[in-house]
């Protein structure tokens, strides 16, 4: 078996593989990079085309939410896509939900494995972290005019890839399922899933909704999240329109976090 090093994707693989219009036809690889957000967002300055795409086989200094850095080694698949078009906010907020639904659908199929979400940007199996998204916005006269669309995904990491704080809450699909996948397949077919899926994200939140509803690994449990300084408590009801978490906080009560952190997760009766 081997490690998922570089030889593992290349752009000519990538290509071969992809069955986009639009999404990673104009494509960078790189071996190594600190981030393919910050390789995307330079491109995008200097004229990247609307569904730009970087890929890296291994970052430096990857990104999550709130600046915290992201463990990157090789073997996972780390992406950035770029959308140069005008946006409303909310649509632009359904993006990273629609490429995490997209992710695990594919990752799901191409491991045989049942991978969920979490929100606000998780991708879990078996209760541990899998990947994440994460979503960056440009603004023109108060609305969105590009987005940089990022998915972290450890695919073939070994578990003694993952740094040794993350071996506890980190799994790859390699570790899960004894298996590696082919990269330029599984990032081909991701690129091909968010191509397809994306008018429903931008025009269509009803389904994005529904989607989430099948993954979504909160849903009916007892949660506790931390918005700013505060904790809500509830019972998690999945998202809105808008990718905010529903949470029944009481009788007849109710609560839409917009943003924030689940801390707490406990599985209840009914």
């Amino acid at each position: 078996m081997t490690s998922g090093g570089e030889a593992g994707i290349s752009a000519a693989a990538l290509l071969a593989e992809l069955r986009t219009q639009r999404i990673g036809r104009a494509l960078r690889v790189f071996a190594e990079t600190g981030s393919t957000i910050g390789v995307a967002r330079d491109w995008l300055r200097e004229g990247a085309p609307d569904g730009a795409v970087v890929l890296a086989l291994r970052q430096t200094h990857g990104r999550g939410r709130h600046g915290r850095s992201w463990a990157s080694p090789v073997g996972g698949l780390w992406l950035t896509i770029v959308l140069k078009r005008d946006l409303d906010f909310d649509a632009s907020g359904r993006l990273g939900i629609g490429l995490a639904l997209v992710a695990a659908d594919v990752a799901s199929q191409e491991a045989g494995c049942d991978v969920g979400v979490k929100w606000p940007n998780d991708l879990v199996l078996d209760g541990r972290k899998l990947g994440g998204v994460l979503v960056e916005t440009e603004l023109a006269g108060g609305r969105v005019a590009a987005a940089l669309v990022s998915l972290g995904l450890n695919v073939n990491v070994p578990e003694t890839g993952f740094p040794l704080e993350l071996r506890g809450s980190g799994v790859s699909l390699l570790s899960a399922t004894g298996r590696e996948c082919a990269l330029p397949r599984l990032a081909a077919r991701i690129l091909d899933g968010f191509e397809g899926f994306l008018p429903a994200m931008l025009e269509d939140p009803d389904a994005v909704v529904d989607l989430w509803r099948w993954r979504d690994v909160l849903r009916r449990r007892e949660v506790s999240v931390q918005v700013g300084g505060e904790t809500v408590r509830g019972r998690a009801r999945g998202i809105d329109r808008q990718g905010r978490l529903l949470l029944s906080t009481g009788l007849f009560r109710s609560a839409a976090v917009p943003a924030g952190e689940v801390t707490e997760v406990r599985i209840v009766a009914g």
